[in-house]
């Protein structure tokens, strides 16, 4: 049974169709990837999973679970975090304090237990904190964990976000460009983290990537798209040699010409 069900999905803007029937699944235990060329949908797609814009046509089943009726603050309960092309951190917060935020949606204790420091608060405060150091050890976070945000390099930045989401346990796992301004060597070790998240943690990735040799390392399958259709699915090899995914990118001998 696939984890992921995207049935049909359509979005317009102003008339304007951004994603045109969209379908695809995901099981349990992939890392999927979507590819496609600049303003193909992809991150539309991933914001109507994530319920930040609502579908025009089509639905969306996370577990079982239709989504249409669920709010977005529901999704962390259910199993599904997400990354953002743009960092989102609290840049003036270390690092430690970011990595606790990933933990809200787990967060049991009421406001009066959490005043008077009870010792249900106690525990829960302990339970946080061991989950937030796994995520340090995964990472390799531990130098960075009292470091201000703001303080650290774009590629540290960029490890803290994906920690964050980490933090919260998920199912599932959206990464929305997690190679965007990193160096060779960053993404190389991305691709390790990625296999990892999977490998070691359980956890189903489903991301939008434009660096094929880090699609090509990580992706079980590959859904490519463009002007919002589903042009082909498969492994990464067969995407990449797929006619209508090579005219996507590069173009026809016409418009080269």
């Amino acid at each position: 049974m696939a984890l992921l069900t995207v049935e049909n999905l359509s979005m317009e803007f102003g008339g304007i169709r951004a994603v045109d029937d969209v379908s695809f699944r995901v099981g349990e235990g992939e890392i999927y990837t979507i590819i496609g060329p600049n303003g193909a949908g992809k991150t539309t797609i991933f914001n109507m999973i994530s319920l930040i814009y609502r579908s025009s046509s089509g639905r969306i089943w996370f577990d079982g679970n239709d989504l249409s009726a669920r709010k977005p603050q529901d999704l962390t309960h259910l199993g599904l975090a997400r990354t953002f092309q743009n960092i989102e951190l609290f840049e003036h917060e270390t690092v430690l304090q970011n990595l606790l935020v990933g933990r809200h949606c787990h967060s049991r204790t009421r406001l009066w237990q959490q005043m008077l420091f009870t010792p249900a608060t106690r525990r829960a405060e302990i339970e946080h904190r061991e989950a937030v150091e796994q995520v340090i050890d995964l990472l390799n976070l531990q130098h960075y964990r009292d470091s201000v945000v703001g303080n650290l390099p774009y590629g540290v930045q960029k490890l803290i976000e994906l920690g964050r989401a980490l933090c919260a346990r998920p199912r599932i796992l959206l990464l929305d460009e997690p190679s965007s301004g990193l160096n060779v060597e960053e993404t190389d070790d991305l691709s390790f983290w990625i296999e990892d998240i999977r490998n070691l943690l359980g956890i189903t990735v489903v991301m939008i990537e434009h660096d094929m040799r880090l699609v090509s390392q990580v992706s079980d399958r590959v859904l490519a798209v463009s002007n919002g259709r589903v042009l082909a699915e498969g492994t990464a090899r067969e995407i990449q040699e797929n006619p209508a995914v090579a005219e996507a990118y590069l173009g026809t001998r016409e418009d080269v010409a």
